[in-house]
């Protein structure tokens, strides 16, 4: 259960997809360890999968590693450059299930589980990083008990801060501010917090909150007095560069100090793994409960839990930790022993006899092992040492079948290898000692035939003449030879390599028909190289090598042929001196001449439009060679003059439009869309200042009387919504003086007096049920209410009192 390979892993806690390093990984059982190469060198980190608390898949700006896992202290993100599915399914089955996420439980194998726990149930873990947080040169931490809080009375819940009026969808940016023109008193006022003074006369009335005020719920812990915690253990000062070990052995001698005095917040930043975790939630619930007992039934449950999960795991001797009775030492005793049964029963069907020799324990278990000691020299056909091992009539019965199998093995191995010498070692009867003869005859008749037909396909025939056997062979070896030389003959024949061509004839008839083949050959080769050049239009040689007037007459009709071709295709690319140079008869002459006017015409009208399409006037005109043309060029630019007009104007440049204006009647109309276009959008900037709630910007777009008063109006409804707002807002809050210079009728005074009578009312009870009569007294108003306090609250006691 160990691998090796380079993978990509965080750099310090950043994101997979920012930053990663290359490191080489090695996991041996639950521990991994990373280094810089992949000699094993310049280790840079290490973790234990067994503190492993999640493994899940990568997704956010980690989603193109392969796994995340979180340590107490550290997460990794990693990517596996090979046999990434081998490394998922390790780290996954090492690492606790209930750790592994839902979407890759497919790589978490029990059986594979079990073999962690059972092979490396001893090893000694790593840590990946403290968890204390400690700076060169200082102790880790200061002593819990240098600093002793003192309690404090419980205080009520602050009132609830109140809300600001909520600002309509298209109001302005100045409403997120208080409205100067309309409360610039309440804006201070609200800015210093100061107390509203109460509506009915008293001596002095605090702010009332909006709200009722809570009662805060009193701590079990401040309640009840315990003796003094234990002296804090003094850690030993250590270097910057501190071991993990030390570090983890720190850690526990904390959390344990933090335990035992029952100091939570201390317990939840040092707890590691499932256990400590247990622990600190039971503590956690006794501390709220305020209940001892409910504590252990919590501390009892999670310690049975963990029992069965070490057992289920089979971590047996962090599971004996956890009994505390003889039943419970029943029940890791009967795991382990299952356990072991299966590692046996594992150990010999991987027939692992070191592992099984431990795991064996019964005689039948240690004879089931002799057996397999036994197999496997067998297997390694150490013959000589089975039969040393072998006690009983089965295992030497066992070994001499093995050895004979192996022989036969042997002898038929050899023996199609063509290995006789050797074979015969393995022979110990007669039978066997003749068939091995046979099977040679055999083979060497096999070998020769084969390299005889080798040499024949090769042409070697004086070596098939020595391997041929019978007169078949010979026979077939005269046939190949014959048939080989008239295949040369023929070759020699047709490349005109005559001299060869004698050596290979051995007839009157072959002779004869190589001195008439040689006389022909200059006439051959003359017919081909004539085609040739006539073929390349090389008409000098070809001519050169003409004999006949047919030969002339040909040749001359292809070159007239291939000059007319000439001539086109230089009119067709416009080369027209070409074609000119080319063409001899006059007709050729005058077929040219007129293809270059009409060419020349083309390119003249093909430029005319180029021209009135970019508005080139000038050039336009000068490709003109007729009035009409003229006339038609002008029309052209005209038409598109009005068109460019009415585009400007469309577009808004105005400017532009009446620069391309030719007359009073043009401009004018320019004008109009002018003049239409401003009022548009004066009218609707004036109505996006309304909407804005931006009154004098909209009263300076203000033209007729109706508008005036539209401005008016809108500005009186806005500053009567924002009063009204801030009315309800001051009152909400308790600020009687801002609230009470917002008020413009009876009417709203007298419910504003209510509403503060209504504060006040609640405040006075609830300092009656803090019992803080001094503020009690400063909030009553009536006589009755100062009465009622006077009877709840103690009498004051002065020094003299107390002798």
């Amino acid at each position: 259960m160990t691998k090796e390979g380079w993978c990509l892993k965080t750099h310090r806690g950043s994101k997979f997809n920012k930053r990663s390093e290359r490191r080489y990984f090695k996991l041996e059982g639950f521990n991994v360890a990373y280094f810089k190469k992949d000699t094993l060198a310049d280790r840079t980190g290490k973790f234990d999968l067994r503190k492993v608390t999640e493994i899940s898949a990568c997704a956010g700006e980690d989603s193109d590693a392969d796994l995340v896992l979180v340590l107490p202290g550290k997460r990794i993100c990693v990517k596996f450059e090979a046999d990434a599915e081998a490394w998922k399914t390790l780290m996954c089955s090492a690492a606790a299930q209930s750790a592994v996420a839902a979407d890759l439980q497919a790589y978490h194998s029990e059986e594979l589980h079990a073999a962690f726990s059972g092979t490396y149930a001893a090893q000694k873990g790593v840590s990946s990083a403290s968890v204390l947080k400690y700076t060169s040169g200082a102790s880790f931490l200061t002593s819990p008990r240098a600093e002793t809080p003192k309690a404090t009375a419980p205080k009520p819940a602050p009132a609830p801060e109140a809300v600001a009026p909520a600002a309509r969808s298209l109001a302005p940016k100045s409403r997120d501010v208080e409205p100067e023109a309309v409360a610039t008193t309440a804006a201070a006022e609200y800015a210093t917090e100061a107390p509203a003074a109460s509506p009915i006369p008293a001596e002095e009335a605090p702010a009332a909150p909006a709200a009722s005020p809570r009662k805060e719920k009193k701590s079990p812990r401040k309640s009840k007095t315990k003796a003094a915690p234990a002296p804090a253990p003094e850690p030993a000062p250590v270097s910057s560069a501190a071991s993990d070990e030390e570090l983890e052995a720190n850690r526990k001698e904390w959390y344990n100090f933090a335990m035992e005095n029952k100091d939570l917040q201390m317990a939840k930043e040092l707890y590691v793994g499932h256990e400590e975790e247990a622990r600190v939630k039971a503590l956690e619930a006794e501390a709220a409960t305020g209940c001892a007992a409910a504590g252990d039934a919590d501390l009892e449950a999670a310690r049975v839990e963990w029992l069965e999960f070490h057992v289920k795991a089979g971590e047996y001797e962090d599971a004996l930790q956890m009994c505390v009775d003889d039943k419970d030492y029943a029940l890791v005793h009967d795991a382990q022993e299952a356990n072991r049964g299966e590692w046996l029963a594992h150990s010999l069907a991987s027939e692992d006899v070191y592992s099984a020799g431990n795991y064996a324990v019964t005689e039948e278990e240690l004879a089931a092992v002799e057996d397999l000691k036994i197999k496997k020299e067998l297997k390694a056909g150490n013959y000589g040492k089975a039969k040393k091992l072998a006690k009983t009539p089965a295992q030497h019965e066992l070994v001499d079948a093995s050895e004979e199998a192996a022989r036969k093995v042997w002898l038929d191995y050899h023996t199609q290898a063509g290995e006789f010498k050797e074979a015969g070692k393995y022979t110990v009867s007669d039978g066997e000692a003749a068939a091995l003869k046979a099977a040679e005859a055999a083979y060497h008749e096999s070998e020769r035939a084969t390299t005889f037909e080798a040499a024949l396909a090769a042409g070697k025939y004086e070596q098939a003449k020595k391997l041929a056997s019978g007169e078949a062979e010979l026979a077939q070896l005269d046939a190949k030879r014959e048939a080989d030389r008239k295949e040369w003959f023929n070759y020699s024949m047709d490349t005109g390599d005559f001299k060869n061509c004698y050596v290979y004839a051995i007839s009157e008839e072959e002779e004869a028909a190589v001195k008439a083949a040689e006389e022909a050959y200059p006439e051959k080769c003359r017919v081909e190289w004539l085609t040739f050049y006539l073929a390349e239009s090389d008409w000098k040689h070809a001519r050169d090598l003409c004999v006949t007037e047919a030969e002339y007459a040909d040749v001359d009709a292809k070159q007239a042929a291939q000059r007319k071709a000439n001539i086109a295709a230089a009119k067709e690319a416009g080369d027209f001196k070409k074609a000119a140079k080319l063409a001899e008869a006059d007709d050729e002459k005058d077929d040219v001449a007129q293809a270059e006017e009409a060419h020349t015409e083309k390119s003249r009208q093909d430029w005319l439009s180029y021209y009135i399409e970019v508005s080139d006037y000038s050039k336009a005109v000068g490709m003109c060679i007729t009035p009409e043309e003229e006339a038609g060029v002008d029309e052209k630019f005209e038409a598109k003059r009005v068109a460019y007009v009415a585009e400007m104007c469309k577009q808004g440049k105005f400017h532009v439009a009446k620069q391309y204006a030719l007359n009073e009647e043009e401009i004018a109309k320019c004008d109009e869309h002018e003049e239409a276009q401003q009022e548009a959008s004066r009218l609707e900037w004036f109505d996006f200042y309304l909407c804005e709630c931006k009154f004098d910007k909209a009263g300076e777009l203000a033209c007729t009387t109706e508008e005036f008063a539209r401005v008016g109006a809108e500005e009186s409804s806005f500053n009567e919504k924002c009063r009204l707002e801030w009315l309800s807002h001051h009152t909400a809050k308790g600020d009687y003086v801002s609230a009470l210079g917002l008020v413009v009728s009876s009417e709203e005074q007298d419910e504003l007096k209510s509403t503060m009578e209504t504060y006040r009312v609640e405040h006075l009870k609830y300092y009656m049920e803090i019992k803080d009569y001094a503020k009690a007294k400063s909030t009553a108003c009536t006589k009755e209410e100062l009465a009622a306090i006077d009877e709840v609250a103690p009498p004051k006691t002065g020094w003299f009192g107390l002798f």
